[in-house]
């Protein structure tokens, strides 16, 4: 699909006529492929970049897991020399344990939460995003548009579409 181009700035040529303007948006085009071309060869790089960065870094993460588990494992059996405290500060780091709490949820906790709740405990356990429907508002009178201070503007916006095939289809 072509991508249009919208500008409500004068143009800076001078375009004599109808086969100049022709030029121009052959011209649009062609920069248009430029750009596909060298945001595939991007992307290509990126992910090649990621599977390299992936491989490499695979090893790395093994590693620390182990020496996490090891760690985790000495402590268990250390676990009388921490005492009362929960870690143990060493010279390159700090090890130990931290309590950690979860909040598990079945399916029907919403519904539950809604039902059992009173309205201002249900609005503190339940995280909401509004934003306003604009193509919904477009489809209310301009009456109901005031009533909300909204309103509609209609103008005739410039654009360019050129008829490009992809840059996939070029090579």
């Amino acid at each position: 699909m072509a991508k249009r181009i919208k500008s409500e700035k004068p143009a800076l040529i001078f375009i004599k006529d109808w086969a100049a303007a022709d030029s121009l948006i052959r011209e649009i085009a062609s920069h248009q492929i430029c750009i596909e071309k060298l945001e595939a060869i991007a992307k290509l790089k990126i992910d090649n970049t990621k599977k390299v960065m992936a491989a490499g870094v695979g090893g790395h993460q093994r590693s620390i897991k182990n020496l996490q588990e090891s760690l985790e494992a000495f402590a268990t059996a250390h676990r009388d020399e921490f005492k009362k405290q929960k870690s143990r500060k060493l010279n390159f780091g700090t090890l130990g344990w931290r309590q950690s709490t979860a909040i598990k949820t079945a399916k029907k906790t919403l519904e539950l939460i809604k039902q059992i709740f009173s309205p201002a405990l249900q609005k503190s356990c339940i995280r909401i995003k509004e934003s306003v429907d604009k193509d919904a508002l477009a489809r209310l009178t301009d009456e109901q548009l005031a009533n909300v201070k909204a309103r509609r503007e209609e103008k005739d916006v410039f654009f360019v579409e050129p008829l490009s095939p992809k840059a996939a289809e070029y090579k």
